[in-house]
């Protein structure tokens, strides 16, 4: 089972999964450029070797700032992700708190991150294993940073797409690159996009992500090739700040 479910699960914890729709009827405009949607709940649809997966990606607001969560499920496997995190200027994001939760992989497992940004610290417990390490201003989690690279699309930075991640005690970099434009059939409709590549260095995977700019460049489609297989799924339904995207067209 997790040779089906972690496809899925690494196409999602390396691109954006949601921008605002309603952004796309209005003109383009400094303020709009810096302002994530307030809530957005997204769901995606998989099916490979008869296993059906459901991901569903939303983001809310707590007493601890916002929650973005994510939570992958077929009959047999499920992961959940959780990051809270804040934004104390304008252009970065800061992230508090990131917690995963897998189960029925054959061995459950827990993991959660605390940012002490007083103390330029950060500390994980995997598994009751904790480590600690210093991290810098603009360091996050492998959940926020996708609300990081969001908002800098929105706001016109198309080059040097580059993220420092906190991740297995070390500092790991994610790098995006924006390489060519398609219009895609989607279960919403027909929809122009821009194709976005993670790029990495010295590993044959590639995953791409096909985004729409006419709606804030809401993820539409994801795909990841490793090894000769290709891994696809499209958005199903999606629902920004409480308004729901009923088609494309």
């Amino acid at each position: 089972m997790s040779r089906l479910l972690s496809p899925i699960i690494a196409l999602f914890l390396v691109l954006p999964l949601t921008l605002p729709a309603q952004a796309a009827e209005q003109p383009e405009s400094a303020e709009t450029a810096i302002n994530p949607p307030q809530t957005f709940k997204n769901t995606y649809e998989a099916s490979y070797y008869g296993f059906s997966i459901t991901v569903t990606h939303e983001l809310s607001n707590t007493a601890k700032g916002k929650k973005l969560r994510f939570f992958a499920d077929s009959m047999l496997a499920s992961i959940e992700e959780i990051s809270y995190f804040d934004w104390p200027t304008e252009e970065q994001l800061r992230p508090t708190t990131y917690i995963y939760k897998r189960r029925g992989l054959g061995r459950d497992r827990d993991a959660k991150l605390k940012f002490d940004w007083d103390n330029g610290k950060v500390t994980n417990n995997v598994e009751d294993k904790p480590w600690k390490m210093d991290i810098h201003p603009g360091v996050m989690d492998k959940m926020s940073f996708q609300m990081q690279l969001q908002r800098d699309l929105i706001a016109g930075k198309h080059e040097n797409l580059v993220y420092d991640i906190a991740d297995g005690g070390h500092i790991k970099q994610y790098t995006f690159a924006i390489v060519g434009r398609e219009t895609l059939d989607t279960p919403l409709g027909k929809v122009d996009t821009v194709k976005v590549e993670r790029t990495r260095k010295n590993d044959d995977r590639v995953t791409y992500a096909w985004m729409a700019p006419d709606f804030q460049y809401l993820l539409v489609r994801m795909q990841q090739e490793e090894g000769g297989d290709e891994y696809t799924i499209y958005i199903h339904e999606s629902e920004i700040d409480g308004e729901k995207i009923s088609s494309f067209e």
